[in-house]
């Protein structure tokens, strides 16, 4: 028989087969891995993927979330920013021109309505103009010194 004279020998994750003469090269020499499969061959098992997946998609809809919070708050001051512009603009308006008026501001969805008024003391009057528009609404007030309110 072949192995009749051959000694079994594991050591090291190793698994030889040898001859009984000291000389005799190795017949069958394997190598494996019981204790650490990953000496076997490198790579993840599918918990680190799924570990590694669940936390990529919870920073990514934390991110998401971020981005569209801070767009909204972008959008809000950018209309709350074109409200005072244009509030501005009709105030300027009625200073030349101080006349109760209201409408549409051309070019955009926008309303304004200007208010003139007496105040107690004579010769002073108050000029308020109101522009609303996408549920937001600026009141701007200013005293002037003018005739009196007809």
């Amino acid at each position: 028989m072949f192995f009749k004279d051959s000694r079994f020998k594991i050591q090291d994750s190793r698994f030889r087969i040898q001859d009984s003469r000291p000389e005799s090269l190795p017949i069958l020499n394997l190598e494996f891995s019981i204790l650490n499969p990953r000496e076997a061959g490198a790579g993840f098992t599918l918990l680190e993927i799924m570990i590694a997946l669940a936390i990529i998609g919870i920073s990514l809809m934390t991110v998401l979330h971020t981005v569209n919070y801070h767009a909204g708050i972008s959008d809000a001051n950018t209309v709350t920013t074109q409200l005072t512009q244009l509030a501005k603009e009709q105030l300027f308006n009625l200073e030349a021109n101080p006349a109760a008026s209201a409408g549409n501001i051309e070019g955009t969805s926008f309303t304004y309505e200007n208010i003139v008024s007496e105040t107690g003391e004579p010769g002073i009057i108050e000029l308020k103009t109101i522009v609303k528009g996408q549920d937001r609404e600026i009141e701007l007030r200013e005293l002037i010194a003018g005739a009196a309110v007809e």
